[in-house]
């Protein structure tokens, strides 16, 4: 017959199995788990960057160090990607393994909120996609916000910012502002922004910290479904530029040239860049960067550009001069200047907060700029052909801007040829446009 256990062992005996007979002791109370420490509070964003097949990167800030966690999936947020390193203040978490155009919804640690994104479409796909231009916000809060909100009521795919976002790039507050008043934007769609001359008063340090790739230049490119887009630093300060004066080096105008080269014939090139190549205010002289200008004329022969989206100037301007096809869109918040519609060479021009919005499907690009009430103050068809692209909503995609009526392709060719369509000011040359 076993021993029976006494005093300490019996009470080890309890312990060891967990009875709940331990409460009835006098002063014993068992150890409560220590309670997971809370998620900093978020500070800004969230905003996403880097859209690529199968993959796309969630940006935040929060008040206080932690490890970035993003939860996500096409209906449930059932997925968990987390940052690399230890804790940190400025996150960055990139999804992988997306599905192309696919909506997907995700969660940043430390908010409540179910968000959702259109991942990129696969690698050369015809689309749809609906891309935003602006920029020149200038942290001037009602205007901004006016300009912001017009702009996410078309729920685009893809936002190309074309710089000077804060009046000071040294102020986190102003940054706080900024990425509150595009919030419902940059939640839903990821950007690709030019640096600007007002990016450049910190030397790019708050540019670098939200907007750039790390470990690369400012400068660079991203192949969008049928769309290539070049982003130009003309404000690269390496090269010698200041807030006063851009500047482009030799070495960034020769990865321009060579990333053209690599492009495949049929596909839409845009350019975004914060000084335009060429600018017309109503009071002063012509404006405009040499630097820039000299970039664009020189790869335009490597690979036509179907557009240029440049900022700097607070107005809308739209040209073709030399073969260039250029807009500025500059009027995102800040205090308005007045073109000079009659220069030589501009087509369309407007002292108006604006946005532009672009509609592409295969080989067919519709663009208008419309103010902050939805009125269309300018429209033109950048490249068109008889059949968009294969996908069933292409119709309404195409039916953004007329066209006029195509010729039949050369043979050998997959895709029929691109090629300019005609400007079609805010409608009113529409019906001549249609019986050319």
């Amino acid at each position: 017959m076993l021993p029976r256990p006494r005093g300490g062992a019996f009470f080890l005996l309890l312990v060891l199995s967990g009875c709940d007979k331990l409460r009835a002791f006098p002063g014993f109370e068992p150890a409560r788990a220590a309670p997971e420490p809370a998620a900093p509070a978020v500070a800004m964003g969230p905003w996403l960057l880097e859209p690529r097949p199968g993959q796309i990167t969630v940006a935040w800030t929060t008040v206080s160090p932690s490890l970035g966690k993003v939860w996500y999936g096409p209906r449930e947020t059932d997925r968990l990607a987390s940052e690399d390193g230890g804790p940190v203040t400025d996150h960055r978490v990139t999804l992988m393994s997306l599905q192309p155009s696919t909506q997907y919804r995700y969660r940043i640690e430390g908010s409540p909120e179910t968000l959702w994104f259109n991942s990129a479409p696969a690698e050369g796909g015809e689309g749809p996609i609906r891309a935003l231009v602006y920029g020149g916000t200038h942290t001037n809060g009602g205007d901004h916000a006016l300009v912001a909100r017009a702009a996410g009521a078309e729920r685009p795919d893809l936002l190309l910012l074309t710089g000077n976002l804060v009046a000071n790039a040294r102020e986190e507050p102003a940054w706080r502002a900024w990425f509150q008043e595009e919030r419902d934007l940059l939640a839903h769609a990821p950007l690709l922004a030019a640096l600007g001359s007002l990016e450049i008063a910190d030397q790019g340090a708050a540019y670098t910290r939200f907007f750039q790739r790390r470990g690369m230049p400012a400068y660079g490119s991203l192949d969008y479904g049928p769309v290539h887009i070049a982003v130009l630093d003309s404000c690269e300060i390496a090269a010698g530029a200041t807030p006063q004066k851009g500047a482009l080096s030799e070495a960034q105008k020769a990865w321009f040239e060579e990333d053209l080269r690599r492009v495949p014939e049929d596909r839409h090139v845009w350019v975004v860049v914060h000084e335009p190549p060429w600018s017309h205010p109503r009071e002063g002289k012509n404006r405009g960067s040499e630097a820039v200008r000299a970039a664009l004329l020189s790869g335009h022969r490597v690979h036509p550009v179907e557009a240029v989206f440049a900022g700097h100037e607070a107005f809308y301007e739209r040209g073709d001069i030399d073969g260039i096809r250029y807009l500025n869109l500059g009027a995102g918040g800040a205090p308005m200047e007045d073109p000079d519609p009659q220069s030589p060479g501009v087509q369309s021009a407007a002292a108006a907060l604006s946005y532009a919005r672009v509609d592409v499907c295969g080989c067919h690009a519709a663009l208008r700029v419309k103010d902050i009430s939805g009125k269309v103050i300018d429209a033109l068809t950048l490249a068109d052909c008889p059949t968009p692209c294969s996908v069933p909503e292409a119709a309404l995609a195409a039916a953004a801007a007329p066209a006029p009526p195509a010729k039949e392709s050369p043979p050998g060719r997959k895709r029929p040829r691109r090629r300019k369509g005609d400007a079609l000011d805010a409608g009113k040359r529409a019906a001549e446009n249609r019986g050319r």
